[in-house]
């Protein structure tokens, strides 16, 4: 017989009637350092368990508008209202306890106060830090308790912000009486309505309170008001445990299937691509000794650059008109980086539209396609003119006499017409315009404009309602955009579409939702989406602090590797072939998606996204005929909320471009079937392994007949007259493009070998 224990602090209400096992620490924190900000450095134990992480770093969230800090000795000394933060994105069928110890030794003036916050808020202003404020990107705090030891006023809130006030109690501890109390707050997740109780000392602190909406936590730790003597205030320690069996899972099969008479399209080998700000090449971001940075572009290669962006007509070549200049030993260095990348990438240069002339643009674009040579994939001009230009008509008047001048002093595509050298892209405009703008750009301006561009984001950014259950919902609009531009280009522009501007939520994104793992899995349906219906390619938008980069960095260097530059990996290692869309049967009530890729060989590869946050999916899948296993790739994170410890291939991608994974497993196949378990909020990537082929053997009158599989057309035929284990094959001529060939047998070669090699 199991012995029960129920181990209750006077008051505390019993959640469960067993034992759920024995509470582990997620983040632990003692305040006994030195006079030094704990911003941006490790509580003293973090786990990745339960919502934590273990990369986790305390966060000031007025940041760089704090005059004063947190120190590691816990005596506080900011008189502003702010918060002091850890990522925590709570997951069900845990009872989560965090407890807090501190000391007044006198009156700090007003409340402090810990608990649960929706925000890990960056550097908001002065006014808005503070868990009762939700404006300017404030924490907004969830489930949260405040005391003033002046009157021993005891506050507790369900949330949001100050709402759901639960208690406001003077007298409920001693006031005006230095001493040390232990603050608890409870979030109970187990039941399908999520439960909170706070605790002063022991006794509760108003009754318990029942989300009717379980709120989005995404953060936890401790926060204040102003504070006329905030040095009055030690911070003791802070712990957050967690007891439980954490979220029930089911297991949904699922059958995953290819028609064989579908051949898809082409996968572009450079459908990956970054976007970042003009401004980077003025700001001198991008240079060629910067190694991490060179690492981490070369990841996802064949890739593309985009620079422009909003700041594309905010500065210009010399600096006409009052911009920011752009200068040619600032090309120089731009370019230096791009040489010191892969010969694989190739660079989309924006060039100002609304205070450029003619002749200004000219001159740059001569000396960036000097600079840049073949890494020059092409010329943009402006950025979603919708917003300089009321009227389309007023718009091409002004792009057309620039794009002239371009074509006429560094002759491209336009003039070549042998798609050799740049080309002329176009016109780059926002979601909402493809009637107003796209569809017409493409048509007035074929055969001078090679690729059409479009932006695409899911939403703008700044409202409540950009979360990651809209991120991952079936995007119908995202469909209707891809297959406009497509067809706006067929005809038009050789070279297709690309979203060269591109992200989950505008503005910078939503914090703990853009920089989440679900926006990993959301990347990989947005550019699958986009590939199976013709886009060649998507650009997603960076740079800086911006929760929706790819790429974090502080200005000078990457400081964080985002979710989405995982997802593009991960295509990366998808072998080339055309994009195959998946006939999943049946998968109700699961948020799951799969794709295919069928390479020359007929293999298939197949992308696994399960973006359910509770269902593993069992999936059938059959990669084709004569493929004997599969290597397996995993995208992996904490859960759909969590903000690190996201892995690919069993590794982390670290900010210095280091990444170790890779293949992790060999799944054995029969005739091309096989079964593999996906868990809730992961992606797998299934490339096939091929059975070995047989080449087939006949002598006819002197003449050596060989043949193969059909399915093997585009294998090489190779040679050599050493032996076996020899180095020197060499391909006979021809053999790629058949799976017969005819040898005549030479005289005096006593030993010749054969063996098929896949291309």
């Amino acid at each position: 017989m199991n012995t029960i224990k129920k181990l209750l602090l006077p008051g505390m209400v019993l959640f469960f009637c067993c034992s759920v096992g024995i509470a582990q620490t997620i983040y632990s924190n003692s305040f006994n350092g030195g006079a030094v900000n704990i911003s941006g450095t490790a509580p003293t134990m973090a786990n990745n368990y339960a919502g934590g992480a273990s990369s986790a770093t305390w966060n000031d969230v007025l940041g760089i508008n704090d005059t004063g800090n947190l120190p590691a000795n816990g005596i506080d000394n900011t008189t502003l209202g702010d918060s002091w933060l850890l990522p925590f994105n709570p997951q069900s069928g845990y009872i989560y306890t965090l407890t807090a110890s501190l000391t007044f030794t006198n009156s700090p003036g007003s409340w402090v106060g810990l608990g649960f916050a929706q925000n890990d808020s960056v550097n908001v202003p002065v006014g808005y830090g503070r868990f009762a404020d939700s404006e300017n990107g404030g924490p907004n705090g969830y489930d949260w308790i405040i005391l003033t030891e002046s009157s021993g006023n005891v506050q507790d809130f369900g949330g949001p912000n100050h709402n759901n006030q639960l208690l406001s109690q003077n007298g409920f501890f001693p006031a005006n009486t230095p001493a040390t109390h232990t603050v608890k707050v409870v979030l109970n997740t187990a039941a399908a309505q999520w439960t909170m109780a706070a605790y002063v000392d022991g006794v509760q602190a108003g009754a318990n309170f029942t989300n009717s909406a379980n709120p989005p936590i995404g953060a936890v730790g401790i926060t204040q008001t102003t504070l006329t003597a905030p040095n009055a205030v030690q911070w003791n320690d802070l712990t957050l445990q967690a007891v439980g069996a954490g979220p029930a899972t089911n297991t949904v099969n699922a059958t995953v299937s290819f028609a064989p008479t579908n051949m898809g399209l082409p996968l572009n080998p450079a459908f990956d691509g970054l976007s970042y700000e003009k401004v980077e090449i003025a700001d001198g971001f991008f240079t060629s000794n910067d190694v991490p940075l060179v690492k981490l572009f070369s990841l996802i290669g064949p890739a593309v650059l985009r620079v422009g962006g909003g700041t594309v007509d905010q500065t210009c070549w010399g600096g006409l008109s009052n911009t920011v200049p752009i200068t040619a030993s600032e090309v120089d260095t731009f370019a230096g980086f791009i040489k010191a990348l892969p010969a694989n990438w190739s660079v989309m240069y924006g060039i100002n539209l609304l205070s450029n002339t003619p002749a200004n643009c000219a001159a740059e674009a001569t000396y960036v396609a000097n600079a840049l040579g073949p890494r020059l994939l092409g010329f943009e001009i402006g950025n979603e003119p919708e917003y300089g230009f009321s009227e389309y008509s007023t718009y091409l008047a002004r792009w057309r006499p620039l794009a002239a001048a371009i074509t006429n002093a560094v002759p491209g595509w336009a003039v070549t017409n042998g798609g050799n050298g740049w080309t002329l892209i176009g016109a780059d405009a926002g979601q909402g315009q493809l009637s107003a703008y796209t569809d017409p750009f493409a048509s007035d301006e074929s055969g001078v404009v090679s690729m059409l561009t479009q932006h695409f984001y899911v939403a703008a950014g700044g409202s409540t309602n950009d979360t990651m259950q809209l991120l991952l919902q079936p995007d119908a609009f995202l469909l209707t955009l891809v297959t406009n531009i497509v067809s706006a280009a067929a005809g038009h522009c050789p070279l297709g579409s690309r979203i060269d501007e591109c992200g989950s939520y505008s503005a910078g994104g939503v914090v703990d939702v853009s920089d989440a793992f679900g926006a990993a899995l959301w990347s990989l349906d947005f550019m699958f989406t986009m590939a199976l219906n013709g886009g060649q390619g998507v650009n997603f938008h960076g740079g800086g602090i911006s929760p929706y980069s790819p790429l974090i960095d502080n200005g000078t260097n990457v400081t964080a590797v985002g979710p989405e530059f995982y997802a593009l990996k991960m295509l990366s290692l998808v072998p080339s072939g055309n994009v195959i869309p998946a006939i999943v049967a049946p998968v109700s009530n699961t948020n799951f998606t799969a794709y295919g890729v069928r390479q020359a060989d007929g293999a298939i590869s197949a992308l696994l996204n399960n973006k359910d946050s509770t269902n593993t999916v069992a999936v059938s899948v059959n990669l084709g005929q004569n493929v004997t296993g599969a290597q397996l790739i995993e995208l992996i994170g904490p859960s759909l909320y969590s903000t690190g410890d996201f892995t690919l291939g069993g590794a982390a991608i670290n900010p210095d471009g280091a990444w170790s994974g890779g293949v992790q497993a060999e799944l054995t196949a029969t005739n091309g079937q096989l079964t593999v378990t996906v868990p809730p909020a992961s992606a797998f990537l299934l490339n096939p392994i091929l059975a070995p082929p047989e080449i087939a053997v006949n002598l006819n009158n002197g003449q050596l007949n060989l043949n193969w599989p059909t399915n093997y057309t585009g294998w090489l035929l190779e040679s050599n007259s050493t032996g076996l284990t020899s180095t020197n094959w060499v391909p006979v001529p021809g053999s790629g493009a058949t799976n017969q060939m005819q040898i005549i047998i030479q005289p005096g070669q006593s030993n010749v070998f054969y063996r098929l090699s896949a291309p």
